[in-house]
């Protein structure tokens, strides 16, 4: 789960219309040299958000709800210090810091997890347009202005209701996306998240080292479990498994899937009574749960419902 989706779920609780896309039409495949020009983008976008040195206000837009937030990221001789503040409602705060994430709650109890990876809370790290032709359309779809300043906009648009897409709105002189919306196969916005003033710091120069692989581009793995993953959504694949210790002393198994944009995650615990049934949702953010050979398995992921039932609908227990 990337940060910006964990500070999501904890500020918000777990138990502006958009441009036309110009560039790629539907049956059309983008032409290399344009995949390459989007390419470029994504990857100084990326570096931008690890490297630079900012801080400023964001509207969160999602299910007719508005939200304010105060973000800072800060880079000291390659250590990254983050925190994003909600300015309106309850008080709610995530914070990160080295290898911990805290998430403040509204009733104010904290809470503390450990960190894989190099995520920061607008991952993009990973995203690689020659690698999504299959299940995506991506294009420069013209220009915008965002906080008074200049932006091209991209658009990574999917090709079916299994996944979600993006635009982003990126900074011609940093290349920081100055707005991010998460859009639907129509190209309409699920969620948006828009910097209203922003300000760049002088940085020291020492660039974070990047931290494990990023999710979108690990390789391929086989399961060693027995568990087993019918006919999962088409062009999502296994990248990741491994155990998770519980409080109570007990292992739960995770399986993580991706189509090299998108992503869920299967949970399986080991006789657990207590859990989810049926569907739940937080935005753009779905899940579903039942009990399976005597097991608690949930599947979670920032992809449509069909998806995530689906994936559940494939898991089997092996004899």
């Amino acid at each position: 789960m990337s940060f910006w989706l964990f500070g999501l779920l904890c500020l918000y609780g777990l138990s502006a219309a958009g441009l036309a896309l110009s560039a790629v039409t539907e049956d059309e495949t983008p032409p290399a040299d344009a995949t390459r020009q989007v390419g470029v983008l994504l990857e100084r976008m990326a570096e931008a958000l690890r490297s630079l040195n900012y801080e400023g206000i964001l509207v969160y837009l999602h299910e007719n709800r508005l939200e304010t937030l105060s973000l800072l990221h800060h880079v000291e001789q390659g250590r990254v210090q983050e925190r994003l503040i909600s300015l309106s409602g309850p008080v709610r705060a995530v914070a990160r810091e080295r290898d911990r994430v805290l998430c403040a709650l509204p009733d104010g109890h904290p809470l503390s997890v450990e960190r894989h990876g190099g995520g920061h809370i607008l991952a993009t790290d990973g995203i690689d347009p020659a690698l999504l032709g299959d299940h995506y359309r991506a294009g420069i779809l013209g220009t915008a202005r965002i906080a008074g300043r200049d932006t091209d906009v991209v658009g990574i648009i999917p090709r079916d209701r299994l996944r979600y897409g993006y635009r982003f709105h990126i900074d011609r002189e940093t290349a920081l996306p100055l707005k991010s919306d998460l859009i639907d196969e129509d190209q309409e916005p699920l969620e948006q998240l828009m910097f209203t003033s922003i300000v760049f710091n002088a940085s020291d120069g020492v660039t974070p080292a990047l931290v494990g692989q990023p999710v979108r581009n690990a390789p391929v793995t086989e399961s060693t479990s027995r568990w087993r993953f019918n006919d999962p959504p088409k062009g999502f694949q296994l990248v990741m498994h491994h155990e998770i210790k519980q409080p109570d002393g007990s292992a739960a198994e995770q399986f993580l899937f991706t189509d090299r944009l998108s992503a869920y995650s299967i949970y399986v615990e080991d006789g657990a009574q207590e859990g989810l049934d049926g569907l739940a949702n937080i935005g753009a953010v779905h899940a579903v749960g039942r009990k399976i050979d005597g097991h608690r398995v949930t599947v979670i992921g920032e992809v449509p419902t069909a998806t995530v039932e689906a994936a559940i609908a494939g898991v089997r227990l092996a004899p």
